[in-house]
C-alpha cells in the first residue's frame, strides 16, 4: 500500500470506466495515490475507486463537472487538503456524439467542445498552480483529432484542438518543471467504442481489418503509455502526442 503523505497523487478526470478507470488502476500500480472524477457514474465510480485500492494506491472519489471553473477549483481543494500535494493530472473526460453534418445544432457543437477541449483548458489551468515541479500533464486527444471525423466532426476538432493545446502549455509551463503531453488513442474496445459501432452500423471485423495489427486496442494500452508519459522514464519528452492506433495511421 502506498504511503499516503509521500506517494505521488494524480487526478484522473472521468475515471468512473473505459480509459479513465484503466488509467487510474495502472497509476496506482506505479504507486500513485488516485483522485477518481466522476459527473454522473457514482456507482462506477466507486468501482473504480476500489480497483484502485486494490492495486495499492490510495483513492478518494469526486464528482464534479470539469467544464466548471467552480467546480475543478473544489476538486483541487479537496485533493490538496486530503493528500497534500498534486503531482499529475490527466484529462481524460470526453463526450462522443454522431450524426450526420448538417444535423448537427449549435447547442451539440457547443456541448462537445465544452467537455472535451474547454475541460481540458479549465482543468489545466487551475491545476498548474498547484503541480509539484516534475509533474507532469497527459491530455487523452483522438485519431480523430488527427485525421477528422466525418460522422463526428465537432468531437474531431475539439479533440485536434486538444493536441495545439497541449504543444502551447507544454511551452508555458516547461520552466516551472511541468511537462504536458498527449495520447491519441484510435479504436480501444470501451462502452464510447460500442455506441459509435451502434450508432455507425460497422462490424468490429470490419475494423479490425483495417488496422495494420488486426485488433482493437484495450484501455489498458492507453493506460501503459500514460504511465509512462508521467514516469520518471519520460523526464525529456515534453510537447509531443504519442499515438495509440495500432498502425492505422502514421504521423
Amino acid at each position: 500500500m502506498s504511503n499516503m503523505l509521500s506517494a505521488r497523487v494524480a487526478i484522473v478526470t472521468g475515471a468512473s470506466r473505459g480509459i479513465g478507470r484503466a488509467i487510474a488502476v495502472e497509476l496506482a500500480r506505479d504507486g500513485h495515490n488516485v483522485l477518481v472524477n466522476y459527473h454522473r457514474a457514482e456507482q462506477a465510480a466507486y468501482e473504480s475507486a476500489a480497483m484502485v485500492r486494490a492495486a495499492g494506491g490510495e483513492a478518494l472519489v469526486y464528482r464534479a463537472d470539469v467544464t466548471q471553473r467552480e467546480q475543478v477549483r473544489a476538486m483541487l481543494r479537496a485533493i490538496l487538503q486530503h493528500y497534500g500535494r498534486l503531482d499529475v493530472l490527466v484529462n481524460n473526460a470526453g463526450l462522443l456524439d454522431q450524426k450526420p453534418f448538417q444535423e448537427i445544432s449549435d447547442n451539440d457543437w457547443r456541448q462537445l467542445l465544452e467537455a472535451n477541449l474547454n475541460s481540458v483548458f479549465v482543468c489545466t489551468q487551475e491545476a498548474a498552480e498547484y503541480l509539484t515541479e516534475g509533474g507532469s500533464i497527459v491530455n487523452i486527444s483522438s485519431l480523430g483529432g488527427q485525421i477528422g471525423g466525418p460522422k463526428a466532426p465537432h468531437y474531431a476538432a475539439a479533440k485536434g484542438a486538444v493536441l495545439t493545446f497541449t504543444k502551447s502549455s507544454a511551452r508555458l509551463l516547461a520552466s516551472r518543471g511541468i511537462r504536458v503531453n498527449a495520447v491519441a488513442p484510435g479504436y480501444i474496445r470501451t462502452d464510447m467504442f460500442k455506441h459509435m459501432l451502434q450508432r455507425g452500423g460497422v462490424a468490429e471485423e470490419e475494423i479490425c481489418r483495417a488496422i495494420p495489427v488486426h485488433r482493437l486496442g484495450e484501455p489498458s494500452d492507453v493506460a501503459s503509455a500514460v504511465a509512462f508519459l508521467v514516469s520518471p522514464r519520460a523526464a525529456y519528452i515534453t510537447g509531443q502526442v504519442l499515438n495509440l492506433n495500432g498502425g492505422i495511421w502514421m504521423s
